[in-house]
């Protein structure tokens, strides 16, 4: 049987093998909807643009669409997409999509040279920060939102381990303010 591909439906392609995707969740599209207006509100007058759900050429066997990309190298900007590797790319988390965006799609993005890689889980309300070393995206870390209710119930200890915000290593005057990127999530 063969699967015929058109540009009403939403598809990526993951070393060279098909995965049909789902329409998002209210959560998740808030959340992209949310980053997406902080890195607009900073790159307003800069050269880097942030774009939600983009079709990303990465190479001949992989076509994604991360909920959200930083570009800062317009040549690859085409009218159908970005062709080569983002700067920054963030994909939301859902139960369906989150091994396949842990594991198959940050190996990829890392051999193509996305430079920083956010997971973004809105269950556990968590951002997953990725580098890219040698070709390869590691951890660099963690940051929990936690509410001021959540936090006063907290051992001391985990309190003073909970940040509120983040400094964007690839963009160091941008604060990542957490409140901001789950505003609205329930």
């Amino acid at each position: 049987m063969s699967l015929a591909l058109n540009d009403k439906q939403d598809y990526e392609i993951i070393n060279g093998q098909i995965y049909m995707m789902s329409r998002a969740s209210l959560n998740h599209n808030r959340i992209a909807f949310n980053i997406n207006k902080i890195f607009d509100r900073h790159f307003r007058n800069g050269i880097c643009e942030s774009h939600i759900e983009p079709d990303v050429f990465l190479d001949d066997k992989n076509n994604f669409i991360p909920d959200v990309a930083v570009l800062c190298d317009s040549s690859k900007w085409k009218p159908r997409g970005i062709y080569g590797a983002p700067d920054l790319v963030v994909e939301i988390l859902s139960p369906s999509t989150e091994k396949i965006d842990i594991a198959d799609k940050k190996d990829v993005y890392g051999k193509n040279g996305v430079k920083e890689y956010w997971t973004v889980d809105p269950m556990s309300k968590k951002i997953t920060v990725y580098y890219l070393n040698n070709n390869n995206l590691e951890l660099n870390n963690i940051y929990y939102y936690r509410t001021s209710e959540q936090i006063e119930e907290m051992p001391d200890d985990d309190q003073k381990a909970i940040v509120s915000s983040f400094r964007v290593t690839l963009f160091d005057d941008l604060v990542i303010n957490l409140e901001e990127v789950f505003e609205k999530i329930h």
